[in-house]
């Protein structure tokens, strides 16, 4: 449990790092790629010592998945970052944990799987907490209505990534999860670092602060998840990590960066908070 515990502190600490990142101007992209490479170095770290896998199919296999799923990775990294200036920490850390949502609805939607009443359940209140925090407040100004179309992008890429995390643990070889790891976080690297020349970023000091501090809690957050996995139950495990990480950033963001939202907001979370655990058992 200590490992469930202290993921889901990590998972939290990635939106905060952004939250805090958002106050001041930085290249995103450099940043990113600080980030990534950070993640990089840690996987790196834990293969010392180890022989490295055999070129063989199942190799290209993992290679070609974790380059796809480092993509996707970036894409949520980004959108996590558009959706904290612009929705605020709270809203991001709620949505981005809705990904689960994405392979439940492929797998009804393409592979015939019959929803239980319980997922079922928890669909529709994703889609009521979407209309309710679409409703104006009269006491809200419109600029700070939520951007419902950025919050649904990151739960789109976050899900989608999701979906090929369990191709991979469906069709590859579990032997070589830790190198699915890291050839995802060796694309995304090679990704932000060509970006970030395209955009002829440069890498400061507080690129280079800002960087280790996300990539940091980003790698070990995974790592812990999976250590937890190990001795929790994974219906234990999923929901308690993903609603813990939303009732860390809310709490954070009320009580350091005095984070405010509407009624009607306080009630989609809510429903998605709800719906998260629902759509985990």
């Amino acid at each position: 449990m200590l490992f469930l515990i202290f993921g889901l502190l990590c998972s939290a600490a990635v939106s905060i790092v952004l939250k805090i990142g958002e106050r001041k101007e930085y290249n995103r992209y450099s940043m990113l790629t600080v980030n990534y490479i950070t993640c990089l170095i840690a996987f790196l770290a834990t293969q010392i010592g180890k022989s490295l896998p055999a070129a063989n199919n199942n190799f290209k296999f993992c290679v070609l998945m974790g380059t796809i799923n480092g993509l996707l990775y970036l894409l949520c990294m980004v959108m996590n970052q558009l959706n904290v200036k612009r929705n605020g920490a709270i809203l991001q850390s709620t949505f981005a944990r809705l990904g689960v949502m994405v392979p439940t609805i492929i797998s009804i939607a393409f592979f015939g799987e019959r929803p239980s009443w319980i997922e079922i359940i928890g669909i529709l209140l994703v889609l009521i907490a979407v209309s309710v925090m679409n409703i104006p407040s009269e006491k809200t100004e419109i600029k700070a209505k939520p951007a419902i179309g950025l919050l649904l992008l990151s739960l789109l890429f976050g899900g989608i990534s999701d979906s090929m995390s369990k191709v991979f643990e469906q069709y590859g070889t579990r032997a070589l999860d830790d190198w699915f790891m890291g050839v995802t976080f060796f694309s995304a690297f090679i990704i932000c670092l060509a970006t970030s020349i395209l955009r002829k970023e440069t890498i400061g000091k507080r690129e280079l602060l800002l960087g280790l501090a996300l990539g940091v809690p980003n790698y070990i957050s995974s790592l812990l998840l999976l250590k937890a996995l190990a001795t929790v139950s994974a219906y234990i495990a999923y929901p308690t990590y993903s609603v813990g990480a939303i009732l860390v950033v809310i709490t954070i963001s009320v009580l350091f960066f005095r984070e405010r939202i509407s009624g009607w907001s306080r009630i989609g979370i809510v429903l998605i908070i709800t719906a998260i655990i629902m759509l985990n058992i």
